[in-house]
């Protein structure tokens, strides 16, 4: 067994806003859950999916499994319907109802999963999104997550006087790994906050005064708009997409010290702004990268013109990484990310400052998010090649846009198509959603090409900065 939850501070709690938890109660919660466990076959030696969301309940069971060295799936409760990968023989669902766990937990057997999980060391799974491709399962060891936890602790500075709240979901990477798990590792108390809103957020922040916040970069933008007097944290962590010119500014203006993150599902947390930093640093980069973390730029990977200078994709290597990468059937995935010295890369683009800062500058794979969703260049290019009279396209991410990065196109037409930018972009309405319209079409009479006669992308860009 592992144990890593702090009693440094016995009294600090752990709360969703219907149920709390004092931290010297957790040991009574847990001796529950073996008796539970063992009443339905449940032991470490089988895989366990949790579906997981920012409740109490779900917030113990899944300590009670890493406390216990159980190889487990963490899911999304909307993925509950999915059948498990085969090696998980155990399906976890939870009802926020109280800390009875005959009360809350469901347990779901699948008798034909018969796939013992691999590995001596007790094993975390997480899936990607999904968003660029069939959905991966990442595995990570447990020790080299409780790794990765260390780090954030002291990166972030979170310690047992952190009253921290979370209205980022805890089945993600980044409100687990560089939030929760952190937090209870030192006695933090927490405040979980399952689909959060500004309103929701607002009432929960009166009740359980929180001096560190983990949010988005949308989140950060909905909490300027719905509040408009000061409130000083002692830190607030953002990760996720790209802050808008001007938020960082405004945020820290009402709302104290901000932090950037940058992490992945593979790698963790990659690198983090020190609080300590003065707010010019903290603005313009990511921050150091964690001290297991080496990191490189290399443009041919980015396939950027070589003008560039600095910039290009970031490849990293840590040793608290992920070990493995399976398919839904537990079956080995060759990641192309992986190069044969054991680096990978991210598919971000960006660049490291002089003083060894990380700046990230968005997805050099060739997509952005919008809305909060993924916008893929392909799926705008080729809604804008079904238009008659478009020969050619290419969209490139430049600026802003009320819905995030903003998203320019270029076309080259036929000459007797009649079509100019506005009718190009006006057709986008009936192909593509909303989200994923472009905000500015420009004609051009050639696609710019590399010399290997690839696209260059650059060269777009600063056309884009011409406009």
């Amino acid at each position: 067994m592992t144990t890593f939850i702090s009693q440094a501070n016995p009294s600090a709690v752990i709360t969703d806003g219907q149920l709390s938890c004092h931290y010297h109660f957790i040991p009574v919660v847990f001796a529950k859950l073996r008796a539970y466990f063992k009443d339905h076959g449940i032991t470490p030696q089988h895989g366990v999916v949790l579906d997981c969301e920012n409740s109490l309940p779900s917030a113990l069971v899944l300590l009670f499994l890493l406390e216990h060295d159980y190889h487990f799936l963490l899911s999304k409760p909307e993925n509950s319907s999915q059948i498990p990968p085969k090696f998980c023989r155990f399906q976890l669902q939870i009802q926020a109802t109280s800390l009875e766990p005959s009360e809350f937990l469901t347990v779901i057997e699948h008798p034909s999963h018969t796939l013992s999980p691999t590995g001596d060391e007790p094993r975390f799974y997480l899936r990607t999104s999904g968003s660029t491709g069939e959905p991966k399962i990442i595995v990570h060891t447990h020790a080299k997550l409780f790794g990765n936890i260390s780090m954030c602790v002291e990166r972030l500075r979170i310690s047992a006087e952190t009253r921290m709240a979370l209205p980022v979901p805890i089945s993600h990477l980044f409100g687990l790994g560089a939030g929760f798990l952190p937090g209870v590792s030192v006695g933090a108390s927490i405040d979980l906050q399952k689909s959060a809103n500004i309103i929701r957020y607002l009432q929960r922040e009166k009740e359980f005064d929180p001096n560190t916040v983990f949010m988005t970069p949308i989140f950060c933008e909905s909490l300027l708009k719905g509040r408009k007097t000061a409130r000083p944290y002692q830190l607030t962590v953002v990760a996720g997409d790209r802050l808008r010119e001007g938020v960082f500014d405004h945020y820290e203006a009402l709302f104290g010290c901000m932090v950037q993150l940058y992490g992945s599902t593979e790698m963790g947390a990659i690198a983090a702004g020190n609080p300590l930093d003065n707010s010019a640093t903290r603005r313009e980069a990511v921050g150091l990268p964690m001290p297991d973390v080496q990191v490189r730029i290399d443009k041919t990977t980015a396939q950027i013109s070589d003008d560039s200078h600095d910039t290009g994709e970031i490849w990293c290597k840590r040793h608290y990484s992920f070990t493995e990468c399976w398919d839904h059937h537990a079956l080995p995935l060759g990641l192309e990310q992986i190069d044969k010295d054991g680096w990978f890369g991210t598919r971000d683009l960006g660049r490291l400052l002089p003083n060894g800062t990380i700046e990230v500058l968005g997805r050099c794979d060739h997509s952005i998010k919008r809305d909060g969703l993924l916008v893929l260049f392909a799926d705008v290019e080729a809604a804008l090649l079904k238009i008659a009279g478009v020969e050619a396209a290419a969209v490139v991410a430049y600026g802003e846009s009320l819905r995030g990065r903003g998203l320019w196109a270029y076309c080259v037409v036929a000459e007797d198509s009649g079509l100019d930018s506005a009718a190009i972009r006006s057709q986008c309405f009936d192909l593509l959603p909303k989200r994923a319209i472009p905000d500015k079409v420009l004609l051009l009479d050639a696609m710019p090409t590399l010399a290997n006669g690839k696209l260059d992308r650059r060269t777009l860009l600063k056309l884009s900065e011409q406009h």
